[in-house]
């Protein structure tokens, strides 16, 4: 008799006392609840443990980890992995939160699709100070609609676009995350977009173009400010193509792809700092001396919100991280879909921040 199949969340915690509760609730709502929910707690020093203990003496499923010292996300998602024993695990951010219908949907489509490694679906990106609809991500659709995406097709697509697998709403099959070897701490923030590139390309994955998840962004969080640490961008920058020339499961041309969506990724989030992070845009958007004058020249002559735009261009121009086509047919396809989404993302829509669980 073949047993069901289960599902285990890993929630990484550091500092979230006041957002945690939240994510916690939309997790427990879902009408195919997670069979465990494990969250490792990174070394807080905030009310974190006693929101967590809250809800977890009245939700069995919840599991609480402590790390002994804060040892940073990568490290405490693969604890979280190797803590984890069910058929399927999402990894679950404190901060963000899943849409209701979310796990039956992908385990359903994981079901009839055994073969594959990865169920995915859209996002909501967030302004976490007011819950105003920003973006829906992924910002290229790999399908327009439904289905399997066979791994021949992702080397294909990888050659004109990118970051079709956002963490936050993907649900991976453990043994493929296991085969793959997990988060490799040398990745930094990339280690999650390797691990998802690996297996779509081994094993492909499901698309389902439906939100799933809301990706709350913050302009002063830690974690947007990890993402302009220009030193960590740079290291990725020098690590991350060695690793993926070295991986037998790339393409052997996806690392110079990498390094000019890299460099465009890091700097489309400078360019949104206010005032703009100059030095982080000329040292991540410049491969040349050429390139660093002619970058120097648009930031003294081009200022604002059209200045962003206008540097924007020039070094999508450049670097060419995506078909612009497929940009715009996923834009056109979404017109309607987001200004229904501006209406219904308000303040009113988030789960509640209420710390404790409505049942027992």
């Amino acid at each position: 008799m073949t047993m069901p199949a289960t599902l285990s969340v890993v929630l990484p915690n550091y500092n979230h006392a006041t957002l945690i509760g939240r994510a916690l609730r939309a997790l427990l709502a879902q009408d195919r609840p997670a069979d465990e929910i494990i969250v490792i707690d990174d070394g807080s020093n905030d009310d974190s443990i006693a929101v967590v203990e809250q809800f977890a003496a009245k939700a069995p499923s919840i599991k609480l980890l402590r790390n002994a010292k804060n040892t940073g996300v990568i490290p405490t998602l693969q604890r979280g992995l190797e803590s984890a024993r069910s058929t399927y695990i999402y990894f679950a951010a404190a901060d963000d939160w899943v849409m209701p219908g979310f796990f039956a949907c992908a385990l359903e489509k994981l079901a009839a699709n055994p073969d594959l490694g990865i169920f995915c679906g859209e996002a909501v990106l967030l302004d976490g100070r007011d819950n105003r609809l920003l973006a829906v991500r992924p910002a290229v659709r790999p399908r327009m609609n439904a289905g399997r995406i066979e791994p021949e097709r992702v080397g294909r697509l990888l050659r004109s676009t990118d970051n079709w697998i956002l963490t936050g709403s993907a649900i991976f099959r453990r043994e493929c995350v296991l085969w793959a070897g997990g988060f490799d701490e040398r990745l930094g923030s990339f280690a999650d977009g390797f691990l998802a590139r690996k297996i779509a390309l081994r094993y492909g994955f499901f698309f389902q173009p439906k939100v799933v998840a809301a990706w709350v962004v913050f302009p002063d969080s830690v974690s947007r400010k990890t993402a302009l640490d220009l030193k960590r961008a740079e290291h990725t920058l020098a690590v991350a193509p060695a690793i993926i020339t070295a991986d037998p499961g790339f393409p052997s041309w996806y690392a110079d792809a990498f390094r000019d969506r890299w460099r465009f990724a890091t700097c489309r989030l400078a360019l949104q700092a206010s005032p703009i992070d100059q030095s982080f845009v000329l040292a991540m958007g410049a491969r040349s001396a050429s390139e660093r004058a002619t970058l120097q020249s648009n930031l003294n002559c081009f200022h604002g919100n059209i200045g962003r735009l206008v540097i924007l261009a020039g070094l999508w121009y450049r670097l060419r991280p995506t078909s612009l086509t497929a940009l715009l047919r996923t834009m056109l396809a979404m017109r309607k879909f987001r200004l229904a989404m501006r209406h219904r993302f308000d303040r009113q829509q988030a789960p509640s921040l209420d710390i404790m669980p409505t049942q027992a």
